[in-house]
């Protein structure tokens, strides 16, 4: 048994979409797969345009940004299939699904539902749609699939924006519902990102959900691996498209690939890492354009004499904080204010009386935390700041230009913050 996950930005148009059938052929062809899908190209994106103007009641813009989605998909339609197949396929996904989506919108535009959970039942449809797509075309190519709905697979606690997976009733639904679909078929397509929760509702999984729908999927089937398809399909030692001299990296431990990821790597989210080293089932990083190529491979073993990698987490906000009456600051209060806010947290640097922290999150919970402040604590906010991190340096490395905001050597990494760089 394998899971595979597919992106969006690998399901960018038809073209990208065809490829798919020459990584079936390549890819462990005589094994059971499941295949977790994302939403096409940057839909998701569009759906959060959709439901942000229908929250503001902007009907016209709501239609827009509707039926620009909606030509998206019917381009990638037209494009795989002849005239006749397109046609029925569409005929199919505006009953079942494109109808239904606007619907949605409107109980946002009418504000019937609660924001955040009406959201949520707008974005999964990316998923939705997508994965219908894909099982129509795979048929047609052959190779029969069944298709499921991850929705009745994964239960979570409802929480919003990012849900916490009820793993044993999760588990639980993939047993009864997901595991018998292999005596019949060697290819099952589902999605990721989304999931519901106790009610039936729908909600997502948040940042980098389907790569984590993905471990969560692999870890429950005991699959024998992961393989996460990439534009990039490999990690390397920095942004080749900046840095020259960046190698391609064979093999990582999941501490070291989390690490890379927290600080901004391109690969998959660190929550998407532990599912994946409970289980201890191997992740393979691999390139979708060109399946037969090597890729990073990332298991529980630590690879040694690793070369120094470059990462950086753009657009942060820096908070500089500061006490005005000589009281110690409180530091651990404060990141525990920041983290109870849903902000998250990538560089502090503190003093006596002084500390800095690098943060992302919404700006409005950021200023409700430093609404909440004592009085006489100053919180003074810039962006955007970049976050720089060199992991396993040598002894002389410093900030490229050589100009910072902030800066920070530590035994195995170092950090710097700057406008740009």
């Amino acid at each position: 048994m394998w899971v595979m996950k597919v992106g969006g930005g690998c399901l960018r148009d038809a073209d990208s979409v065809r490829q798919l059938v020459n990584v079936l052929r390549h890819a462990h062809p005589d094994s059971p797969r499941l295949l977790v899908v994302s939403a096409m190209g940057k839909t998701t994106n569009a759906l959060f345009q959709l439901a942000e103007a229908a929250g503001r009641g902007d009907l016209d813009h709501s239609r827009t940004v509707y039926e620009e989605i909606q030509r998206f998909h019917q381009a990638v339609i037209e494009g795989l299939f002849p005239p006749a197949g397109a046609q029925a396929l569409w005929s199919y996904l505006v009953e079942r699904y494109w109808t239904p989506l606007w619907q949605r919108a409107q109980a946002l535009i009418h504000l019937s539902e609660e924001v955040g959970p009406a959201t949520d039942a707008v974005l999964v449809y990316g998923e939705l749609v997508s994965s219908e797509i894909v099982r129509a075309f795979l048929e047609k190519e052959g190779f029969p699939a069944q298709w499921i709905d991850a929705r009745r697979l994964l239960v979570t606690d409802g929480s919003y924006p990012e849900p916490s997976v009820l793993m044993a009733l999760s588990q639980a639904g993939v047993d009864a519902q997901l595991v018998p679909l292999f005596r019949t078929h060697k290819l099952v397509i589902t999605q990721g990102y989304i999931a519901s929760d106790l009610r039936r509702r729908s909600v997502t999984l948040g940042r980098e959900g389907s790569d984590y729908s993905a471990a969560l999927f692999a870890a429950m089937l005991r699959a024998q691996g992961l393989i996460a398809w990439k534009d990039v399909g490999r990690l390397y030692s920095a942004d080749p498209r900046k840095h020259a001299d960046a190698v391609p990296l064979a093999q990582l431990g999941y501490a070291q690939a989390a690490e890379m990821t927290y600080y901004g790597a391109q690969v998959l989210h660190p929550r998407s890492l532990k599912p994946l080293r409970d289980a201890k089932i191997p992740l393979y990083v691999r390139p979708y354009f060109d399946p037969e190529a090597e890729g990073t491979l990332i298991t529980d073993r630590k690879a040694e004499n690793l070369p120094p990698i470059w990462t950086q987490r753009r657009d942060l906000v820096l908070i500089e904080v500061e006490s005005q009456d000589l009281q110690p600051l409180a530091l651990e209060e404060l990141l525990e204010g920041l983290t109870s806010e849903g902000v998250e947290v990538f560089f502090v640097q503190g003093g006596l009386f002084r500390a800095a922290f690098a943060v992302k999150g919404p700006y409005e919970a950021i200023e409700r935390w430093q609404a909440g402040l004592p009085p006489a604590c100053i919180a003074q906010l810039r962006q955007p700041v970049h976050l720089y991190t060199l992991l396993y340096p040598d002894s002389t490395a410093s900030p490229p230009n050589g100009e910072a905001l902030y800066f920070q050597r530590l035994p195995d990494r170092l950090h710097w913050i700057a406008y740009e760089g």
